[in-house]
């Protein structure tokens, strides 16, 4: 059996995709967000650095210019240039300042460093101009090293410079101070953190992603089991309303399972399981063939039995299929092939008798007003009107075989249609002495009328002349859910077996009058109106025989 994929665990294995997206993206963000983060505090780092380090510059500077006066009000630039160079000096020590340059408010070198420290640096106009105004700096690499290059204006290295160049007004302007620190460290410290962050975010991801995949494991699991569980229910139901039987037996020939229908079918009010299967199996076929129906009888009960192998197995299944059912229906089914076949014959025959035979009637008839009270000639003549009247019901008979006429179903009251029948057979049992019992109850049924008393007056002459002198013949109806039951029984000679089975056949007769067609006659009036007919019956015993009718009354 084929199982589709549950739309739940195709949603969940979406859903948990979709969580992985969303994890690494929000991942990824938070991983670039904290890398720039990490840029932007070394810049602010080595701007602040670099602008702490300008200002001491920039304040040692003036006071060693201030002490190196002397007598005189300002130091010269020969007095200054030595101090610069000592201080200088000692920042290169520290190996984060590469480069130094003093200028003025015009954008004139006041003092560099390139005779002390290793990078030449030389600022453009623009970064003068911008440098004298405001706070500025930027990232450059410098004889092959990265370095950050700050500058900044500084009010006092103009006035510095004015004053040292001997000029009227030394507040004219600010000077600008640029500062180039060496990034290597910091650039070490953050690829580091990169590296870090970035492992830590791989392992992260991983980790989640296992977790993930462990999570949607077990629900993928659990939902996998509930389907299993939900399978198992629908497999057990099925097995277990399935109308076949259904037997599972191992190599040892040993019952593992069995169905409630095989436990009916084998009429077995024991658990049959762990039962060897020759033991509720009356079967004879050679299991290595295991091909094809085989046909079994049990009982009253007409069993097919299949066996199956199961895969590359040793064990087997045996299906079984009761065909109790259709061997009736196939029996009905010839049976009514039967009767078409003596329509077909009755409708000819009747036209090439019926006529004959009503020109042999009248000749009777006239022979016996002719010869009336001449015996034995007025006998004969009466015994040919009766032949004659006897073979036209016969080929009446034949002919509602033939052609049965439609049905004109009408409410019709059991009691009266029973009454009905005594008052036309009262001479025959009276002559038989035979006491027919009524006990129709209050049963109404809605069918033709004339049909079923025909049908009931057949039966009662069919049990008039089995009964002996002084017997007994009961007719009674009952109601039984949703169908009627008229039934005919006497205490005569009875059926055996082999007459009780051909006894719907037409032609078929026991007594030596007989014509064979009464039986045929009622089967074919109960098929009509879609009923049944039983018969039961004993030799020596009598018969009961019941017409089984669909309730179709309005009450």
């Amino acid at each position: 059996m084929d199982i589709r994929l549950d739309r739940k665990e195709v949603s969940t294995a979406l859903v948990f995709g979709l969580i992985f997206v969303l994890l690494g993206a929000g991942l990824f963000f938070l991983t670039w967000q904290n890398l720039r983060q990490q840029q932007e505090q070394v810049r602010e780092h080595m701007a602040l650095s670099a602008q702490s380090i300008g200002r001491g510059i920039e304040a040692n500077l003036y006071r060693g210019a201030m002490r190196g006066m002397g007598g005189r009000r300002w130091a010269d630039e020969q007095d200054f240039i030595p101090a610069a160079e000592d201080l200088l000096k000692e920042l290169m020590q520290d190996g984060d300042v590469v480069f130094l340059g003093l200028y003025g408010p015009e954008g004139e070198e006041f003092y560099t460093s390139r005779d002390i420290l290793p990078v030449d640096f030389r600022p453009g106009p623009e970064m003068l101009e911008k440098a004298s105004r405001e706070v500025w700096n930027a990232e450059l690499v410098l004889d092959g090293q990265q370095v950050f290059v700050q500058g900044f204006p500084s009010r006092r290295m103009g006035h510095m410079r004015g004053r040292m160049l001997q000029e009227n007004d030394p507040d004219d302007g600010y000077g600008s101070l640029f500062i180039a620190l060496d990034m290597s460290g910091h650039l070490e410290a953050y690829s580091g953190y990169k590296r870090t962050i970035s492992v830590q975010a791989v392992f992260t991801f991983t980790a989640l992603f296992i977790i993930g995949l462990l999570a949607w494991g077990y629900v993928r699991k659990k939902e996998q089991g509930r389907q299993f569980v939900r399978l198992s229910s629908f497999h057990s139901r099925l097995l277990d309303n399935m109308p076949d039987g259904l037997i599972s037996v191992n190599s040892r020939m040993e019952i593992t399972a069995a169905n409630p229908a095989a436990q009916e079918l084998l009429d077995q009010n024991r658990n049959i399981v762990g039962s060897s299967l020759s033991e509720v199996l009356p079967l004879e076929i050679d299991l290595e063939q295991r091909s094809g129906w085989h046909e079994l009888e049990m009982g009253n009960r007409s069993i097919e039995v299949l066996i199956l192998p199961i895969g590359e197995e040793e064990d087997f299944l045996v299906l079984l299929r009761d065909r109790t059912r259709m061997r009736e229906l196939e029996s009905s089914l010839e049976h009514s092939r039967r009767l078409a076949a003596v329509g077909r014959f009755a409708a000819g025959l009747a036209h090439e008798i019926r006529n004959p035979l009503s020109s042999l009637k009248g000749f009777a008839q006239y022979f016996q007003q002719k010869f009336s009270g001449e015996e034995p000639a007025s006998e004969y003549a009466r015994t040919m009107v009766s032949e004659a009247d006897r073979l036209n019901r016969v080929i009446n008979d034949l002919m509602y075989l033939a052609r049965p006429r439609s049905l004109q179903r009408v409410e019709l009251n059991l009691a009266d249609l029973f009454q009905e029948v005594r008052t036309l057979l009262e001479m025959d049992l009276r002559s038989g002495s035979v006491q027919l019992i009524l006990e129709p109850g209050e049963v109404e049924v809605k069918a033709d009328r004339d049909l079923i008393k025909q049908a009931v007056l057949n039966l009662v002459l069919n049990s008039l002349q089995a009964s002996r002198q002084g017997g007994e013949i009961s007719l009674g109806a009952t109601r039984e859910k949703d169908r009627v039951r008229i039934e005919v029984q006497d205490r005569g000679c009875g059926m055996d077996a082999a007459t009780r089975e051909k006894a719907l056949e037409p032609f078929f007769s026991a007594r030596e009058k007989g014509s064979g067609l009464g039986l045929a006659i009622v089967h074919r009036i109960v098929q009509d109106h879609g009923g049944e007919i039983e018969i039961d019956s004993m030799e020596g015993k009598g018969t009961r025989v019941a017409l089984l009718l669909p309730d179709t009354s309005d009450g």
